[in-house]
């Protein structure tokens, strides 16, 4: 037998208090539990939340990832400078480029407001060109770096100046006459009497104002700050480097006449000081922005290797011609192309109907006249219709685009005449409010794929049609008033899909596939192909500037990258 120290009652018999403190155990034991939850959410919640402020990840490329924070201190670096930046050049307002200077911090600001998806960028291409480095030869010394990171945080020496400059030549002159000798001596006396007004007491301003022929006379003279290297102003902070502020420089005879500068103030060469002070604000440290600034030069050293070793004055070249199809909007239908040309009775005036009936008979003659040469079976349309008093148009050789039924502008009158012609009939003059039309159907359609097809499939059977084909339906109006001719192209000329398909084609004469792209539907004749062709300094001075980019996105391709579409850019 056995005894316990305390009775265990039943719940019939336990005293009340009993009860009581069971039941505020059991609350007690609630609240915990319930406090304990809400702790537990509470710090989901923060950690969730201190994720994706920090840790989640930006972008990838291979093994490497960049969080949020590695986002926003490239976006601390990148936009320390562009506000700096923006400063610097309110402090240049004040002359006569302010119109320039303030396009420049309209595309500062563009840039700050595309902020995020720039550091994205900056952040990727710094790593895929430190991987791709080695296979190059290319290599950023810490000297180097060290270098652009003093002259980025360092602003050069500047004057402020301001000038009144007389021509040589009258006012009245006649356009590309040369001064005499009488003109530079009229020209030498004005500058010196208005040098001696000056000296004298006259007002700068005032006096630039009334006799400069400077487009800085609107602004009293005021050039603002001008820099060693400026590209416009630049032979004027040497004429004007050694003088004190207030002293007049000149007068100095130019290539056009005579200048006299002033100088009004001068920043000696310094720390940027706005530019440290930003970065220090934004917590940027040394390491971080020497980072960014050496995948700034790595990208400039990669520009150079591009240039310089990739583009060569001699390349492989392709010979061609091409036809562009523009994209169709809407539902497709069926469609007419049309060209026209206008001769009006009041050539220019918007409204035709206070015209004579021989101004009407003029304009009706000079219609006839255009249909009976738009009829030869050389006619030029390029040629012939740029004559047309529809200018619109007129520069296209007529073109006016595909005519939907459905959803036309054209006046009735010009409606019922494409309606009635056959593609390749060239009509009767029509006449409209307008005046009298010329018009010509040059093809139909349902589909501009069933037609990219269509006319693939004809030019192969008669290639030398091409030409005639590419004035008549190309809707690039460059290449089709030369007939699609684009000459010789080489590469990173075009986007990788359009010199792709060029490069691919080998014989002359050859007629590509329909290439369909976002922009449209590309096709193109070989004319000529060759393996090394010296390429003329103006085509290879402008894609090794274009074509820098191209090169880099097959380097990027040829890596594993992962960007957060909430970073990405959108297409230009």
């Amino acid at each position: 037998m056995s005894f316990r120290n305390r009775p265990v009652l039943d719940r019939k018999h336990r005293p009340r208090w009993q009860d009581e403190l069971r039941t505020q155990q059991l609350i007690v034991a609630g609240f915990a539990i319930a406090i304990a939850v809400a702790i537990g959410i509470f710090a989901a919640s923060a950690w969730s939340d201190h994720y994706e402020a920090h840790l989640r990840p930006a972008a990838a490329v291979g093994d490497v990832t960049y969080t949020i924070d590695d986002l926003t201190d490239r976006m601390d670096a990148i936009g320390s400078g562009l506000q700096a930046n923006y400063k610097d050049l309110q402090d240049h307002l004040g002359g006569t480029r302010d119109a320039v200077i303030q396009s420049a911090l309209q595309s500062i600001q563009n840039a700050v407001n595309g902020l995020a998806s720039t550091a994205a960028d900056s952040l990727v291409l710094g790593e895929v060109l430190r991987d791709a480095a080695g296979r190059y030869g290319i290599t950023v010394s810490d000297k180097a770096v060290s270098a652009e990171v003093a002259d980025r945080q360092t602003l050069p020496e500047r004057l402020k100046l301001s000038m009144i400059s007389v021509a040589a030549l009258p006012s009245d002159a006649e356009p590309g006459a040369t001064p005499t000798d009488a003109d530079w001596t009229r020209a030498e006396g004005e500058i010196n009497d208005i040098a001696d007004a000056i000296k004298g007491g006259a007002d700068f301003a005032a006096t630039a104002m009334e006799k400069s022929r400077d487009t800085s006379a609107a602004v009293g003279g005021a050039l603002s700050w001008v820099e060693a290297d400026d590209p416009q102003y630049g032979t004027y902070f040497t004429e004007a480097h050694d003088a004190e502020k207030g002293d007049l420089v000149g007068p100095t005879k130019d290539d056009t006449g005579y200048h006299l500068l002033r100088l009004d103030d001068r920043k000696a060469e310094g720390p940027d000081q706005s530019l440290k002070d930003l970065l220090s604000a934004a917590g940027v440290t040394d390491a971080e922005y020497r980072l960014y600034v050496r995948g700034e030069l790595l990208k400039a050293a990669f520009k150079d290797y591009f240039t310089n070793t990739v583009m060569l004055p001699y390349q492989p070249q392709r010979e061609v011609a091409q036809i562009f199809i523009a994209p169709q909007q809407g539902i497709p239908t069926a469609q007419r192309r049309v060209r026209h040309f206008l001769a009006q009775p009041l050539p220019g005036e918007a409204d035709q109907s206070g015209a004579s009936d021989a101004e009407w008979a003029a304009a009706f003659a000079r219609a006839q006249t255009f249909r009976a040469e738009a009829s030869k079976p050389d006619a030029n349309w390029y040629d012939l219709a740029k004559e047309s008093d529809d200018t619109q148009s007129a520069t296209n050789g007529g073109d006016v685009g595909w005519y939907d039924p459905a959803a036309s502008q054209f006046v009735p009158e010009f409606e019922d005449a494409i309606d009635a012609l056959k593609v390749g009939e060239i009509s009767e003059p029509v006449r409209t409010e307008f005046g009298y039309h010329v018009i010509e159907v040059t093809g139909e359609r349902i589909t501009v794929d069933v037609e990219a097809d269509e006319m693939v499939a004809r030019l192969r059977e008669h290639p030398e049609q091409f030409a005639q084909t590419a004035r008549d339906l190309s809707e690039d109006p460059t290449s089709a008033a030369k007939g699609g001719d684009l000459g010789w192209v080489i590469p990173y000329q075009f986007e990788r899909e359009r010199i792709d398909a060029i490069f691919d084609l080998t014989t002359p004469g050859q007629i590509s596939d329909p290439l369909k792209t976002d922009a449209g539907i590309y096709i193109f004749k070989l004319v000529a192909t060759e393996d090394l062709r010296w390429v003329s300094p103006n085509q290879l001075a402008s894609v090794r500037q274009s074509g820098f980019t191209l090169w880099l996105s097959e380097i990027r391709d040829g890596t594993d990258i992962w960007t957060d579409p909430q970073f990405v850019a959108a297409p230009a």
